[in-house]
């Protein structure tokens, strides 16, 4: 029992020193976003972008990750042929937190951090299915500039749920996406 009682202190001091030295700062710290969307139906959307962040100072982090897009569209039953895509490259993004620590001043818990959000990304996507009236051959390079902001929640020591809002300023009729783009992301830090 006393042994017990001895690990159990121990496990405890370990957790508080562990709980003290991620509130010391996040300079230098790594972080990963497991970005993941599915949807499925008449139309199908997978949109798979993991990113590996970095923060190269307490309030501004920077990350880098591949970026793959599966689009199918089913029109109608009329249309005897489904319409699919695929598009892929690579997104990286600039976060500066205004605020950190928020439940620390707050008076209930709304949130952890508050920050704004940059984000740019080449893709490389099909004529046919996004130019149209699709009828060209190839691919093409899109390049997306978003910009907007959010804020994130904490979820124990090492991890974080997200809420984002973003404006793609390139938002053109052969662009992916329309505005504005809501996005939930998942953190975890290491």
């Amino acid at each position: 029992m006393r042994k017990a009682g001895c690990i159990l202190l121990l496990l405890a001091f370990h957790f508080c020193i562990a709980a003290q030295e991620e509130s010391s700062g996040r300079r230098g710290k790594f972080f990963l976003i497991p970005e993941i969307w599915l949807s499925f139906g008449s139309s199908t959307y997978i949109d798979i972008a993991p990113m590996v962040g970095y923060h190269v100072l307490d309030r501004l982090a920077v990350g880098l990750g591949p970026h793959y897009i599966y689009q199918s569209t089913n029109y109608n039953s009329s249309v005897p042929y489904d319409n699919s895509t695929h598009a892929y490259g690579l997104k990286g993004f600039a976060r500066f937190y205004l605020v950190t620590n928020a439940e620390e001043f707050l008076p209930i818990n709304l949130f952890s951090d508050l920050f704004v959000h940059a984000e740019y990304e080449g893709l490389s996507l099909e004529e046919s299915y996004f130019v149209p009236p699709y009828s060209g051959e190839g691919r093409y390079i899109y390049q997306g500039i978003l910009v907007g902001g959010g804020f994130s929640q904490r979820i124990g020591m090492y991890n974080s749920v997200s809420f984002t809002v973003l404006w793609n300023v390139n938002e053109l009729s052969i662009s992916p996406y329309s505005n504005p783009v809501f996005r939930v992301g998942f953190n975890t830090f290491f």
